[in-house]
């Protein structure tokens, strides 16, 4: 059922805010299903050299003046730039020092670079050839693309091309100190998987492995208390599999997925070490969300293939909701108030999910089983807009919860505040990316970093293997993505 789209011959050259050209909007979900045992394939990262690499970051400018905002919340703020970002930046000295690399093995702490201001929300800096906007004090470089091998830091390139159509994603810390950012592929027909991209502690690319082949329509997924991710098949009789970052043990089914259905994403309440609760999300308009209890016990790998009780969501009202042994009160709930579950997430007692049919976003309180709505497509504080199907949620360490967005032709990366202010950190604008979508969405672990996925990418048919790239992106200040908020909590 996939449609073609096809690429504009002005590739780069789009203003933004011009005339639409129309595109054909692409048909990606409701492939068809396939009864394939998947095959695991599970290696630890190979010992890569480690010296260090220039970076290529395109960084829009640095200063700005005072940002003052409109009285209407969905309109721009005032802001006068002193100086106009060029195709292919270069960052200036000052910018460099605060993302000093040198030290040999040793991680030099990025200083904090007061000249540099970053503004999550001001799409003032244009980084044309990529055609996409970034919050001012901001920069992205390009880490990857579909059916490319990737680019190492040693100068060679991965064995593996770049796999198509990434989607859901998480980073993991190393115990040599570096990290590895575990990427889906939402490939059909048996060709989706888990794959990873190995960073030491210097944040440099020095491998690239598969970590779980032979899986059909790997959406999105979850972390779990015990540093494992989980990824979700997304079609009729899709599973749930359990998969090590490091590759060091097989990728595995999981209880999660019971008789099968299609899974979106996984969020863990681990506030019991002894008990972590799992939530797992349906992408249907008569799916199920369900959460498992395993057994009272050390929690690990086996957590997942051990024994438990399934329960299902129900909402009793608009305010109350309540949980049932049974799925089909569940099934008959999601229909009517929250279908086509996408992204999901936990944090300090609130369970977080978005429905892409309602454009609404729920926090549920567990402990009190009374839960509130907001939309996710209201007026955003600042430029960009959001006007599409929200899809990953994912909260950092800090304030903010971040969801990407699935269709339309701006897609981007939008943070919400606890008092519903809506910020976009980057969007495309480029008419390569009309019909696309923002996936992958994850920090590494000090937060200083952010890597986001476009699934198509420009490709020229959507669903193929060469489409996709993997971007980073990074505060210029050498900050978190949550530093110098307000101090706002959900």
């Amino acid at each position: 059922d996939t449609k073609s789209r096809k690429k504009s011959s002005a590739f780069f050259d789009v203003a933004y805010n011009s005339t639409i050209i129309s595109n054909k909007a692409k048909s990606r979900k409701g492939s068809p299903e396939v009864d394939i045992t998947p095959a695991m394939t599970a290696k630890a990262p190979s010992a890569k050299s480690r010296s260090a690499q220039s970076r290529d970051i395109v960084a829009a400018s640095m200063t700005y003046d005072t940002l003052v905002p409109t009285a209407s919340p969905f309109g721009p703020p005032i802001a006068v730039p002193t100086m106009l970002p060029t195709e292919g930046s270069i960052i200036p000295d000052s910018v460099n020092n605060a993302m000093d690399r040198s030290g040999g093995d040793q991680l030099t702490p990025s200083p904090t670079n007061e000249k540099v201001k970053f503004r999550r929300g001001d799409l003032k800096n244009n980084v044309r050839r990529l055609g996409i906007k970034v919050s001012r004090g901001m920069g992205v470089r390009v880490v990857a693309t579909a059916n490319k091998r990737v680019k190492l830091a040693n100068g060679l390139r991965s064995s593996l091309p770049f796999h198509g159509m990434p989607d859901g994603a998480a980073v993991f810390p190393l115990s040599d100190g570096g990290y590895v950012y575990v990427s889906n592929s939402e490939m059909d027909s048996g060709r989706g998987g888990v794959y990873a991209v190995y960073f030491n502690k210097r944040g440099d690319v020095v491998d690239y492995k598969m970590l779980l082949s032979n899986t059909t329509r790997n959406c999105a997924g979850g972390t779990t208390p015990f540093n494992t991710w989980v990824s979700c098949e997304e079609f009729a009789r899709g599973q749930c599999w359990q998969v090590d970052p490091e590759g060091r043990r097989s990728s595995e089914m999981t209880v999660l997925g019971g008789e099968g259905g299609n899974y979106e994403a996984v969020a863990c309440d681990d506030r019991n070490p002894l008990q972590p609760i799992f939530y797992v999300t349906e992408d249907n308009e008569f799916g199920a969300l369900r959460k498992f209890i395993p057994v009272k016990g050390p929690a690990g790998w086996d957590t997942l293939n051990g024994p438990g009780t399934t329960e299902y969501l129900v909402f009793l009202d608009d305010k109350i909701f309540t949980w049932r042994r049974r799925d089909n009160p569940a099934r008959t709930s999601q229909s009517i108030y929250y279908p086509n579950v996408e992204g999901i997430d936990f944090k300090d007692g609130v369970l977080y999910f978005v429905s892409k049919k309602k454009l609404m976003l729920y926090a549920l309180d567990l402990d009190n089983n009374t839960y509130t709505t907001s939309p996710t497509n209201g007026g955003l504080l600042g430029s960009g807009e959001f006007k599409n199907s929200p899809d990953q949620l994912i909260r950092n360490e800090g304030d903010f919860l971040y969801f990407t967005e699935d269709g339309g032709k701006t897609p981007g990366v939008y943070a919400v505040d606890s008092s519903g202010q809506r910020f976009a950190i980057f969007e495309a604008y480029g008419k390569q990316y009309f019909g696309d979508e923002t996936t992958g969405l994850a920090f590494s672990p000090d937060g200083t970093k952010m890597y986001a996925c476009f699934q198509d990418c420009g490709c020229e048919v959507s669903g193929e293997g060469d489409c996709g790239c993997m971007l980073e992106f990074e505060r210029l200040d050498g900050r978190s993505f949550d530093g110098e908020t307000l101090n706002l909590r959900f």
